[in-house]
C-alpha cells in the first residue's frame, strides 16, 4: 500500500453559473467576438451547398420562382383567391403580394428546420475543440439571409416590370421589419438546437410543425378574411404581424405598425 502512487488530481475550470448565460450584454459581446468565425462558416456553407452545381446561386432564384408559380396557379387560378375586393386585381399583383410572405416564411423555416441537427451534424467541432456552439445558428441564419436577399431582388424586378416604376420608398423599412423575425428565429433555433442534441425526435416534429405553420400563416391569404374566432389564434403566430408589416411597407407604401413591431421585438429579445 505504501508504494502505490496516488492518482493525480485533475482540476477543470469551473463552469459559469446559469444566470451568467442570461446576461444580454455578455451574450452580445460573445457573439461579436466570434463575428469573423461566424462569417467564415457562413461563406463555407454557401460554397459547399452549391459546390459541383452548374447553376450555383441561380438555384436560389429558380426555387422560389417555381414555387411561386405553382402557388399562384393553385390559389389565384384554381381557387380564385384575391387579396382585396378589387375585381381587376391581376394575378401578378397576387403573386407579388404572396411572394412578400414567402420571403419571411422561407427564412424562418430554413433556419428552424435545420436547428435540431446543428449540434449533432457538427460533432467534429463540438468534441475536439473549444467551439462556441451558439454561432452555428447564426451561420445558418446568414446563409438563409443570402437566399432571402436574392428573393428580395427577384421581387423588386417583378415590381418594376409590372408597375413600370421603382419600388415604394417605404421599402427602406424592410430591414427594420425583419428585426423581430430575426430575433425570434434565432431564439427558437437555439432552443431546438440544444434539444436536438438529446432528443432525435425533435427534427421530424419540427418539420411537421413548419408544414402546418405554412397554412396557419397569412402567406396566400389576408388575415382580414379569416373569421374572428380563428383570427385571434392566427394572430398568436409570430410570423403573422411580421408578414403583414412587410406587405405594408413593400406593397401598400405604408409604415410599419410601430406598436406591434415594438412588442414583437421585445418578445424576440426575450427568446
Amino acid at each position: 500500500m505504501g508504494g502505490m502512487v496516488p492518482e493525480p488530481i485533475v482540476r477543470t475550470p469551473r463552469s459559469r453559473s446559469f444566470f451568467a448565460f442570461l446576461n444580454p450584454w455578455a451574450m452580445v459581446c460573445n457573439l461579436w467576438a466570434h463575428r469573423q468565425l461566424t462569417w467564415q462558416l457562413a461563406q463555407r456553407e454557401i460554397v459547399i451547398r452549391y459546390r459541383g452545381s452548374y447553376l450555383g446561386l441561380l438555384w436560389s432564384v429558380l426555387t422560389p420562382l417555381v414555387l411561386l408559380g405553382i402557388y399562384t396557379f393553385a390559389f389565384a387560378v384554381v381557387f380564385n383567391i384575391r387579396w382585396g375586393d378589387d375585381p381587376n386585381e391581376s394575378r401578378g399583383q397576387f403573386a407579388l403580394t404572396m411572394f412578400c410572405g414567402m420571403l419571411l416564411y422561407n427564412l424562418f423555416a430554413e433556419v428552424v428546420n435545420r436547428a435540431p441537427s446543428l449540434v449533432v451534424g457538427n460533432a467534429n467541432f463540438v468534441k475536439r475543440v473549444v467551439f462556441p456552439l451558439e454561432v452555428l445558428v447564426l451561420t445558418g441564419l446568414l446563409s438563409a439571409l443570402v437566399n432571402m436577399l436574392i428573393g428580395y431582388g427577384v421581387w423588386a424586378i417583378g415590381w418594376v416590370l409590372m408597375y413600370k416604376s421603382w419600388v415604394p420608398i417605404t421599402a427602406l423599412y424592410f430591414p427594420l421589419v425583419l428585426v423581430p423575425v430575426l430575433l425570434t428565429t434565432v431564439g427558437i433555433a437555439w432552443l431546438l438546437a440544444s434539444l436536438g442534441a438529446f432528443l432525435r425526435d425533435i427534427g421530424p416534429a419540427v418539420m411537421l410543425f413548419t408544414q402546418m405553420l405554412f397554412f396557419a400563416t397569412p402567406i396566400f391569404y389576408s388575415i382580414d378574411r379569416v373569421p374572428m374566432p380563428f383570427r385571434r389564434v392566427l394572430e398568436l403566430n409570430p410570423l403573422t404581424h411580421a408578414i403583414e408589416g412587410v406587405r405594408r411597407v413593400l406593397m401598400s407604401g405604408g409604415q410599419p405598425d410601430w406598436l406591434s413591431w415594438a412588442f414583437a421585438t421585445a418578445v424576440g429579445m426575450v427568446l
